[in-house]
């Protein structure tokens, strides 16, 4: 257990009756298959969050046959942190995410994960539970780890930061969280995406793009510029090793517009809907892709890749909706 800590005063947790109490002799209750270690009640932002996510439970993505390039670019910044067998690794946000059974399956890592989704933390450590897993997730939040100091050798952010509250808080808690060098890998929305499709779909209809972003818990105004997510990250105890821009012009045509529709075509079937999202009915997802996913991958993705090669061209220039950053912790941070 002497990876958790406090997440107000950072003392070291211990179990005790099936619930961690710090050393002030505060409980922080069971919950889920992990722990409620929230610092204190939900703010509107972070409820209004878990709220998005709790009703959008599925099948988590699976980084062996990955069915958008999304995917595989992600497995590629995975693949960059050389882990070794036992290094811990600290998921922040998991909805559908895969990130932690690949890198248990490929690199025996130490999984451990936080969400401030009731519902995803839940039905997370009952999939780990299913495939003889130890990794663990509890509720809490970024912007206040309930880890030790120095504890991990990587932490993956995909798609999250975007979501929190106070970024710089959550950036700080990151550095604080990973052992000297240890690797960030984060990739969010950015606020500079003039040039890009995303950019395309701003200027045509301003109102649109912006319900639209915020039906998935994305406000434009608040996302840093590519050079501000740089400055926050370096002011933050991080090294920026490297910065990509993703999202330019037909990747995501492919992966926001065609792959959904293809999925919705094979989901297509009106007693399935009659009886409710997976949420409602409480199943759990499923965790290893469909033969169609396989299939996809296998044939679509090299397909996609090759056509979308113009997006490079893109990416060099520094345009594009969002962007992949990895960044290793000052060793004096």
């Amino acid at each position: 257990m002497s990876v958790y800590a406090d997440p107000v005063d950072r003392s070291p947790l211990r179990l005790d009756g099936g619930d961690l109490v710090s050393e002030s002799g505060k409980r922080w209750p069971a919950f889920g298959g992990g722990w409620d270690l929230r610092p204190g009640q939900a703010d509107a932002h972070t409820a209004e969050q878990a709220g998005i996510y709790d009703d959008k439970l599925g099948e988590l993505t699976d980084f062996d046959h990955p069915h958008n390039l999304t995917l595989v670019h992600q497995r590629e910044l995975l693949c960059a942190l050389a882990l070794t067998p036992g290094d811990r690794v600290l998921e922040i946000g998991g909805h559908r995410s895969g990130v932690l059974p690949w890198l248990e399956r490929h690199f025996r890592a130490e999984g451990h994960g936080l969400d401030v989704s009731p519902v995803w933390v839940d039905a997370h450590n009952r999939l780990a539970a299913a495939r003889g897993s130890g990794t663990r997730w509890v509720l809490g939040t970024a912007e206040a780890l309930p880890f030790r100091d120095a504890s991990f050798a990587a932490v993956v952010a995909f798609d999250v930061f975007e979501h929190v509250g106070d970024l710089d808080a959550a950036l700080r808690e990151a550095a604080r969280v990973l052992r000297p060098g240890g690797r960030l890998v984060c990739h969010l929305p950015m606020r500079d995406i003039a040039g890009s499709f995303d950019g395309y779909q701003r200027w045509r209809d301003a109102a649109d793009f912006a319900a639209r972003q915020a039906s998935v818990g994305h406000y434009h105004e608040r996302l840093p510029t590519r050079l501000q997510m740089r400055t926050r990250l370096e002011a933050s105890g991080f090294d920026v090793l490297d910065v990509v821009s993703f999202n330019v012009w037909l990747q995501p045509l492919h992966d926001h517009r065609l792959v959904p529709a293809l999925g919705r075509l094979r989901h297509r079937n009106a007693a399935r809907d009659a009886a409710g999202t997976p949420t409602q009915r409480g199943d759990l997802p499923r965790q290893t892709a469909s033969r169609f996913q396989q299939l996809y991958a296998a044939l679509g993705i090299p397909v996609a890749q090759a056509l979308t090669s113009l997006d490079t061209l893109g990416a060099h220039l520094g345009l594009g909706g969002s962007a992949s950053f990895v960044a290793a912790r000052k060793a004096d941070g």
